[in-house]
């Protein structure tokens, strides 16, 4: 039919926002936020991700499990290293 356009409105609305890597209330430095995944803590503190494993698995680092991730916090990573917060 002429003038029937088949047009999804979630792809017209994605279209218009501005496309930011972080929100305005989020921190913009990853030394600054809460929590890390155990990749992010590997690439922070430079060691391996099954390093950081095996001392979760052991108890030496502590972490929060939320679902089937594992979050590791500044807190718990500075604990870890022995830095003084």
């Amino acid at each position: 039919m002429p003038g029937s356009e088949v047009r999804r409105p979630d792809t017209a609305v994605r279209q218009r926002l501005p496309v930011t890597g972080t929100s305005p209330a989020m921190p913009d430095s990853p030394a600054e936020r809460l929590a890390y995944s155990v990749d992010e803590a590997a690439r922070l503190t430079g060691l391996s991700r099954d390093l950081l494993y095996d001392q979760m698995r052991r108890g030496n680092l502590a972490y929060v499990k939320i679902g089937r991730r594992r979050l590791i916090t500044r807190q718990h990573l500075e604990q870890f290293l022995g830095v003084a917060s």
